[in-house]
């Protein structure tokens, strides 16, 4: 009889427990919750032990509050320039702030009715003259995007 449970809806094996004693991870110098560690501690075990596991099913877990939050302080903490929309985390902090901002977002993405924005494209140079190619999303793509935890 096989486990229906999803991957991160299953209790931690005991080698991940051991492996991380500290249950807050810190990611940029940014400490995530808990339970966001736990759900990254998950994944990382499972895609290491099946190398061939497609995780089809991760999008409810993209507009959990904790998630989002973690996101937005990994996000706000680089400080980054503005996307095509103009707008960046200072504007968001002056503007509506942090916390109805990714409420509005969590509620887009859980709908979803979340489209994401172009990315910006922008040219630095590179040492030998030449210049290299930049994209530059916006703070609710960059908020968004599972690479970010």
């Amino acid at each position: 009889m096989s486990d229906k449970r999803s991957t991160t809806d299953q209790p931690a094996s005991e080698d991940i427990a051991k492996a991380s004693s500290d249950p807050m991870a810190t990611k940029n110098g940014v400490q995530l919750p808990e339970r966001v560690s736990e759900l990254r501690r998950k994944l990382g075990h499972k895609a290491k032990q099946e190398p061939k596991f497609r995780f089809y099913a991760l999008y409810d877990r993209i507009y959990r509050p904790d998630v989002l939050a973690a996101a937005w302080w990994l996000v706000s903490k680089n400080n980054g320039a503005a996307g095509v929309d103009g707008v960046t985390c200072q504007d968001i902090i002056d503007g509506p702030g942090a916390g109805p901002y990714c409420e509005s977002l969590r509620e887009e993405l859980r709908t979803k009715r979340y489209k994401p924005q172009p990315v910006k494209r922008v040219y630095i140079p590179k040492s030998d003259g030449r210049m290299r190619p930049l994209g530059i999303p916006t703070v609710a793509a960059y908020c968004t995007s599972c690479n970010k935890l």
